[in-house]
């Protein structure tokens, strides 16, 4: 899969989701968020972001190639690719095409 990492990611999910074979560009920093998500449709790819404002009707009800919406404490590294893991294993990439999926520790909905 092709993500773009909003700039409040935690940069450890770089590696890991490179070494599972995906590929990751980080959003330039301190664009607006109509910029970055011009971005993740010029290039197809998915955000993973902790910006709520992803998740309004703007951004979500627009044609996108998917948004994660990160609600996990920022510095747990660790429970972000755990959670990460099993959206993986559970959804295939054409399942999470197009979709907001917001991320809790050890789960995932859905929106």
């Amino acid at each position: 899969m092709r993500f773009l990492f909003d700039e409040n990611v935690h940069k450890g999910l770089f590696p890991f989701l490179s070494q599972l074979g995906h590929d990751i560009k980080l959003s330039p920093k301190s664009i607006e968020n109509g910029e970055v998500f011009e971005l993740t449709l010029s290039e197809q790819r998915l955000l993973i972001t902790r910006d709520k404002h992803f998740t309004e009707e703007q951004f979500a009800s627009s044609k996108h190639f998917g948004i994660w919406l990160l609600r996990i404490r920022a510095r747990d590294l660790e429970t972000q690719k755990r959670t990460i893991s099993e959206l993986l294993k559970q959804h295939s990439p054409e399942d999470l095409e197009g979709k907001v999926v917001k991320l809790v520790p050890d789960d995932f909905e859905f929106l």
